[in-house]
């Protein structure tokens, strides 16, 4: 997998063990990576990215609490006129959903079967033991889709 002009950005969560694990193995598949290395506050996220230099389109990762700040990022990455090819979400706690946000594609990565039985119909797969292999693939589906 080649860059090809889409960039990936992670959003912090302190919790997320495998975090730089999985931000090494999105830069290995010749993906470059926004490390979005902040406080878990919206205004704290949105201002790295309007700091940042991101090649469009854009896959966002975002874990667990980290997802509730979704739609405050979409709106960031629309007002910078950088286009959102999808979301990620790993382990959402309460995926959040509102009149403009999602406006791409969302996939789930769970390690619960209880997650994905209220996700707004969005495609649920079950994390199995190579999560980040997993999580690698998910983006490349955003990608080409």
């Amino acid at each position: 997998m080649t860059s090809s002009g889409y960039q990936v950005v992670v959003l912090p969560d302190p919790s997320w063990r495998e975090r730089s694990i999985a931000i090494d193995a999105i830069c290995a598949a010749g993906l470059r990576v926004l490390n979005v290395d902040t406080a878990m506050e919206s205004k704290m996220i949105c201002a790295g990215l309007m700091g940042a230099q991101l090649a469009p389109p854009v896959v966002v990762v975002a874990r667990g609490d980290a997802c509730l700040m979704l739609p405050a990022v979409a709106l960031s990455l629309r007002t910078q006129h950088k286009d959102t090819s999808g979301y990620v979400l790993i382990d959402p706690d309460a995926p959040p959903a509102s009149d403009t946000w999602p406006e791409s594609p969302v996939l789930v990565l769970s390690s619960t079967e209880a997650t994905g039985t209220s996700l707004r119909g969005w495609p649920v797969l079950r994390s199995e033991a190579n999560a980040t292999e997993q999580l690698v693939g998910l983006i490349g589906q955003l990608r080409i889709g």
